[in-house]
């Protein structure tokens, strides 16, 4: 009974691992460019604030541009993050003209730098059916830093 209890008490900690990363909003700025068929980099409002919130193991940040909702996890054993989006019927600008998209996908991947920042990789596929100039990719590296 107690070897019983004691691997309950184990098993319920480790769904509650506490991460050094701080919930909260974050500013996102650009580092470095990947590759950009879209036109984004310039475009004012791709890098903004999101709001990260963790339970345990899970996260999920709320990112002003598109209003996207990112979901994924922390990587085991590790202060690295991985999440995705996918948003249907989305208007937005690309390369400079009006596009309405079918679909686009958004992926981050980051690592903690310390308790209230965190580094790493944002992308976006574009999908259109009607318009070819609509379809593209983004691929950049950023910083996100806790605001007040």
């Amino acid at each position: 009974m107690r070897a019983l209890v004691f691997l309950l008490a184990v098993l319920s900690l480790t769904g509650c691992r506490i991460h050094t990363l701080q919930d909260g909003a974050y500013d996102f700025t650009l580092v470095e460019t990947l590759r950009d068929d879209c036109g984004l980099a310039s475009q004012p409002g791709v890098f903004t604030r999101g709001t990260l919130i963790t339970a345990g193991h899970m996260v999920r940040l709320q990112y002003g541009y598109l209003g996207a909702e990112l979901t994924g996890t922390y990587r085991y054993g590790l202060e690295e993050m991985t999440m995705d989006a996918t948003l249907a019927n989305v208007r937005t600008t690309l390369r400079g003209q009006d596009c309405q998209v079918d679909s686009v996908a958004v992926g981050l991947d980051s690592s903690t730098v310390n308790a209230g920042r965190f580094s790493g990789t944002l992308n976006f596929t574009f999908q259109s059916r009607t318009a070819d100039a609509c379809t593209c990719r983004f691929f950049a590296r950023y910083d996100a830093t806790r605001g007040p």
